[in-house]
């Protein structure tokens, strides 16, 4: 049984695409995944104003292998609506607002499809470079 070495030059050819696919393919799936958050948490985010739902951020930040994604509202009054808070009045507490939980259903979800998002670009640029 013998091999081609001219074989063995396309496959290392094919490696090195691969490997810099992969890591497009890595940076892609992270902005969406940032994108597919912002939307959900906009759209489970209570409207009165309307202010703290415009007010949704993100950021993908890149360390080393690790691709970390923030979404942050820095509106003064969203960590309220988010955990929840006592009601006042005149001084006393007569009550608890519940909070809406946007942010960690929000996140819990995106832990939930991430793993399946990454997995299919992947396999898609192996499916591109490899064949089949």
């Amino acid at each position: 049984m013998g091999f081609e070495y001219s074989e063995v030059v396309k496959l290392k050819e094919k490696m090195l695409e691969f490997r810099i696919a992969a890591g497009k393919a890595q940076d892609r799936v992270a902005n969406r995944i940032a994108q597919l958050a912002l939307r959900k948490v906009k759209l489970m985010t209570p409207v009165d104003t309307g202010n703290l739902r415009n007010t949704w951020k993100s950021d993908v930040v890149k360390k080393g292998d690790t691709y970390i994604i923030v979404i942050y509202n820095q509106t003064e009054y969203a960590s309220f609506v988010e955990k929840g808070h006592r009601k006042v009045v005149a001084g006393k507490t007569v009550g608890w607002v519940e909070g809406k939980f946007m942010l960690k259903l929000t996140e819990e979800e995106m832990q939930r499809i991430a793993p399946n998002m990454w997995e299919k670009e992947i396999e898609k640029e192996m499916r591109r470079i490899f064949g089949n």
